[in-house]
């Protein structure tokens, strides 16, 4: 089983090493984010350093190759508060699949999309996956963090809405990455009760149709920034949701190495 120091951080790797290193494993994460405000009491880049700690933890456990994270998402919405940044969704797509493209040129045949900003640029990850697999001979995965951690948030959540910034986000970087979360500036914001039918202000919600909000929207919803009871997270409840995710990406990514000869099942 690799060690932390047996990564394959392909950023810190040398050419000749990388060569190598496809001989053993043509899986590659690519942790996905973005770069906007998570309220009062954490820091912008929340959405890509739960993936990037994620993917971390799934290649020191299956010896996949780990590819420095995509820091800007599409983030419209979120631009009401100042320090956020977001790109069109059309380039945002191109830049993703290009990046996946040029991996495939020297080895990579898998590579697994692991998204800290679920929900709204799911739409897109979703395109560069079929693109990829259809027109670039490239299998590819979008992992959305929301998706991998639901059965332990939902066995430990204690507030009604986590929407943004709130239980589950903060609940994992307490775990993460303590030290990046001010829990005595943690507000709770309260949903409005005026979802339409079919959507609903809370990650697991019944959200049955695509839906957005638009800066203006959020607005008017929070004045922290954040949505939903951030107060309620622990660091306990991150790690439940933290080993849940890891736990099925690992699957996933050593299944994968079945099919290619790499990535062998850890002991």
């Amino acid at each position: 089983m690799p060690g932390t120091d047996d990564i394959h951080r392909l950023a810190e790797m040398t050419w000749r090493e990388v060569e190598a290193a496809v001989e053993e494993t043509r899986t590659m994460l690519l942790p996905v984010g973005s770069t906007e405000q998570h309220g009062h009491h954490m820091p912008l880049g929340v959405d890509v350093y739960m993936p990037e700690a994620v993917a971390e933890r799934v290649a020191e456990r299956t010896g996949c190759l780990l590819a420095p994270p995509v820091w800007y998402g599409v983030s419209p919405h979120h631009t009401f508060k100042p320090g956020t940044f977001t790109v069109e969704s059309e380039t945002f797509r191109h830049y993703v699949r290009d990046v996946c493209v040029s991996a495939g040129e020297w080895g990579v045949e898998n590579v697994l999309l692991v998204n800290g900003h679920y929900l709204v640029q799911d739409p897109e990850l979703d395109v560069v996956v079929r693109e990829l697999t259809n027109d670039h001979d490239v299998r590819a995965f979008h992992v959305p963090l929301v998706s991998g951690f639901e059965d332990a948030a939902t066995a430990v959540r204690t507030s009604e809405v986590s929407f943004h910034a709130s239980e589950f986000e903060t609940s994992m970087m307490l775990e993460l990455f303590p030290d990046l979360v001010d829990m005595e500036r943690a507000e709770a914001v309260d949903a409005p009760d005026d979802a339409l039918p079919m959507t609903d202000y809370d990650a697991y919600g019944d959200n049955r149709v695509g839906w957005a909000l638009s800066a203006d929207r959020m607005d008017e919803l929070t004045p922290t920034g954040a949505l939903g009871d951030p107060t309620v997270a622990t660091r306990e409840k991150g790690e439940a949701m933290v080993e849940d995710v890891v736990g099925k990406v690992t699957q996933l990514v050593n299944a994968l190495g079945g099919l290619d000869g790499g990535d062998g099942p850890v002991d």
